[in-house]
């Protein structure tokens, strides 16, 4: 993180607190930096012999009609990735590779970086520290295919930048320079194309989908050396781009592709690294931990299924069992929703929760026996590991309650248009991406998901029915649990209230607004109206992460809307983090919601980009099938809100606001939008709005 960001943080802090943090963050900072120096001339790739077999196998052939069901977007996805074009986090298809020019995040463009020469394995092998060179270049000896070009994995390949290779991960700088995005090369470094590569292949067998899956992975693995560059920075990329390879190697094998001997030896011997560096850099915080340390746990569990047993593969599934069980009830709402307080994060974790609990519980006998009498003695680090055995089953019928409630969550809180609502941060980010071509805010793919695992009672999409399949055969069955009973009212009372502002919203057809259903979410902070026609929403609750708000908006008593398809008040997303902190701001900001807005200030101060002050203190008053009432104190004296479905009209009103005192009326979108101010374009996803400035006269490249 860059240091304007720490200083910012720190400023939000008491003082003695600032003080400890930053006596750790220098201490931390120049114990990396020594490292990264002592293990400049040490190679960091393990000896392949340290891995006595090959990686484990967990999955079949899927049936041709699970593949046949999203036939076309795995063929196109295939294609671009064997053609190194990515779209990703608002990208458009760009092709990646050493030497391209970009087009710029904004007013910000930098490079075009080196270029390679037509002998390339000499001068990509260079880029390495000089420990790692030599083994660098035997990976890429093993990619013989003629026409292979290189990935440039270490570009952030939308404004341009590009980090050095030969940096040691941990001291990575990220968020340093305006319009340089860390999460871009992040992403691609996720390898989630290569799983939706390896169906493909599934579905037509060409031959050069398996190769140019063997040659990625050698590329990868030369260019990011164990603990060395962007791509090791961050554990959880690590994790998720571990269980990427892992399945899309197994589906490679299950549809009859054969690797050879060297191949397999190298890419068990880098699932052991990764597991390492998982392992010594968990993101783990007593108080704070989120969907990182998640990440970190559910690839620490992948990886050890797939190893070998010995005792640190042992120690390491172990770990991740034991915090799993500890996470879910922690991170899972009672009533299903994320302590994050964002819905797209909620679905992330919900993803990794539930294809890992699947993992697990399917575990063949032989590797269940080192969790009986693992010696937790070898575990130095925090988390503490609980000393043997792990219990059979390990998740209780109380956990996989919680995993359904979580879903039941994502089915409810999903418009007719088949997107899920928008509340918090949303990074787009996915666990396994088996499911390509779907709209990026549609969680249907969960649902089938979780299908495989759970009894549910809730409709999955076909497209996404390998999802169902492949999750059933981790799991060896599907499990019985209880159907989540949300509430749909809440009893309270509002009768001090007295209205300022009355908004009347008034839709084409009333018939839309007739027979919604309500269902309340309140330890998330959610309460809904919904029918097949109209979905309302009020956001009124914690802003997550016990208090640190790091994905939480001021969108306290906002209201979303949904008739026939058309947004009439929505949430307008999050668009970027690190590359433009500006925009970052009026996204989280409370003018970018239908929200009570007494004055021209925040209802709680955006501390620092991923922190957001706990000051607001919302509280839901009343909800039941006609109306919700809710009140903040964000603003000092309490802010109070009422909506009410009356007349065939939605009908909000405000104990204070901007707007001076009476009744207002909207007939559509356009004149809501026009009355309240709501003028920020909506990003449905992260990044994809375009740019975060548009181009002016000052625009230039930045070597």
């Amino acid at each position: 993180m860059s240091l304007p960001h720490l200083i910012r943080h720190a400023l939000a802090m008491p003082p003695h607190e600032a003080a400890k943090k930053a006596i750790r963050y220098a201490s931390r900072t120049i114990g990396r930096r020594l490292l990264g120096r002592l293990l400049r001339r040490q190679c960091t790739y393990p000896p392949a012999d340290q891995v006595n077999g090959r990686l484990a196998r967990r999955f079949a052939a899927p049936p041709r009609a699970a593949l046949e069901a999203n036939a076309a977007a795995l063929r196109a996805l295939a294609g671009e990735s064997c053609a190194h074009r990515f779209d990703l986090l608002g990208s458009g298809p760009v092709r990646v590779a050493y030497g391209e020019p970009a087009r710029g995040f904004g007013r910000w463009r930098y490079g075009p970086g080196r270029t390679l020469p037509q002998d390339w394995r000499p001068a990509l092998a260079a880029q390495a520290t000089p420990g790692n060179r030599l083994h660098a270049a035997c990976l890429l000896d093993l990619i013989d295919s003629p026409a292979y070009r290189p990935i440039d994995w270490h570009a952030d390949f939308k404004s341009g930048y590009r980090w050095n290779p030969a940096t040691f991960g941990p001291s990575v700088p990220y968020g340093h320079k305006p319009g340089v995005d860390v999460k871009v090369p992040w992403e691609l470094a996720r390898l989630q194309h290569l799983p939706p590569l390896a169906l493909a292949y599934g579905l037509d067998g060409d031959a050069r989908l398996a190769v140019e899956f063997h040659d990625q992975i050698l590329d990868f693995l030369a260019a990011n050396p164990p603990g060395w560059g962007v791509n090791w920075a961050c554990p959880m990329d690590v994790a998720i781009r571990a269980v990427n390879i892992l399945v899309a190697r197994d589906l490679f094998l299950a549809f009859g592709a054969v690797f050879a001997d060297d191949f397999e030896s190298e890419l068990a011997a880098a699932m052991l690294a990764h597991a390492r560096h998982i392992a010594g850099h968990l993101e783990w915080n007593e108080a704070h931990r989120g969907n990182h340390f998640l990440a970190d746990i559910c690839g620490l569990a992948w990886i050890a299924a797939a190893l070998p047993a010995t005792s640190e593969t042992d120690i390491f599934l172990a770990l991740a069992i034991r915090c799993l069980q500890t996470e879910i009830p922690r991170q899972f709402t009672a009533d299903g929703g994320n302590f994050e307080a964002s819905t797209a994060y909620h679905r992330l974790s919900a993803e990794m929760a539930l294809y890992t609990v699947a993992l697990i519980q399917g575990l063949p006998q032989d590797r269940r026996a080192g969790l009986a009498g693992y010696d937790h003695r070898l575990w130095r680090r925090q988390p503490a590991l609980p000393p043997a055995p792990v219990m059979w089953p390990p998740f209780g019928p109380d956990i996989l309650d919680r995993l359904a409630a979580a879903v039941r969550f994502s089915s409810e809180t999903t418009m007719p248009s088949g997107r899920m609502v928008q509340v918090g941060d949303n990074d787009s980010g996915r666990f396994l991406i088996l499911t390509p071509g779907q709209d990026g805010r549609d969680p249907g793919h969960l649902i089938a998901a979780a299908s495989g695992l759970l009894a549910l009672d809730l409709p999955a999409p076909a497209a996404a029915a390998v999802e169902t399949e492949l999750v059933a055969q981790l799991a060896g069955g599907i499990r019985p649990a209880a159907p989540p009973a949300s509430p749909r009212s809440l009893a309270g009372d509002d009768a001090d209230f007295v209205a300022a502002l009355r908004i009347e919203i008034v839709p084409p057809d009333p018939a839309a607004l007739a027979g919604l259903r309500p269902v309340a979410f309140p330890d998330f902070g959610l309460f809904v109206w919904r029918n097949d026609r109209c979905f309302i929403s009020v956001r009124c609750g914690p802003v997550g992460q016990n208090g640190n708000g790091g994905h939480a908006h001021n969108d306290q008593l906002a209201v979303e809307i949904e008739i026939d398809g058309i947004g009439w008040a929505t949430d307008p997303g999050t668009f970027v983090y690190t590359p433009d902190l500006a925009a970052r701001n009026r996204y989280r900001s409370v003018a970018a919601h239908f929200a009570p807005r007494p004055g021209q200030g925040e209802p709680a101060r955006l501390l620092a980009p991923f922190r957001l002050e706990d000051s607001a203190r919302a509280q839901a008053l009343h909800f039941d099938a006609g109306s919700f009432a809710g009140r903040h104190w964000g603003y000092g004296p309490a802010v109070t809100r009422r909506v009410r479905l009356e007349g065939g009209m939605i009908v909000v009103e405000d104990s204070a606001g901007h707007l001076p005192p009476g009744t207002y009326r909207a007939t559509s979108p356009a004149e809501l939008a026009s009355l309240w101010g709501l003028t920020l374009p909506v990003s449905p996803g992260y990044g994809i709005i375009g740019l975060a400035l548009p181009p002016g006269d000052d625009d230039k490249e930045t070597p």
